[in-house]
């Protein structure tokens, strides 16, 4: 088994897509003709364990069991080797700061922002675990 990514159920696929592009860089690589869902990342989205993706879907078009509300129980984490401007791009394009940049006792550099869902970013530098 492999992992293949998140899904955000959103009100607005259009705005939240727009948000994640212009705070993070993440394009669309994919989109449903009827706008019901997007999915982003970089580069050519290919369905599988060798590209997870962010997918961006309106709640209520496709799963019956899904409800609108703050998403608190997940995080997203976006890896970054500059997290201080990847913290201001996405405060500009309308993020709310969470956490402003600092470095965890381990050495990892980390930041987190709260999107306009609510849903949690983290934005972290690369760490190796031994």
């Amino acid at each position: 088994m492999h992992f293949g990514g998140v899904t955000l159920m959103v009100d607005d696929v259009d705005v939240t897509a727009a948000f994640y592009e212009k705070a993070f860089g993440l394009g669309p690589v994919f989109a449903d003709p009827d706008g019901t869902f997007v999915v982003l990342g970089r580069g050519v989205w290919t369905p599988g364990p060798s590209a997870p993706s962010l997918t961006i879907e309106h709640w209520r078009k496709i799963e019956d069991f899904a409800e609108p509300g703050p998403a608190n129980a997940f995080r997203v984490f976006l890896e970054t080797a500059d997290v201080d401007d990847a913290y201001r791009n996405a405060l500009a394009a309308g993020a709310h700061s969470a956490l402003a940049p600092t470095t965890r006792p381990w050495g990892q550099r980390v930041a987190v922002v709260r999107d306009p869902n609510g849903v949690i970013v983290e934005i972290g530098a690369p760490v190796e675990y031994a």
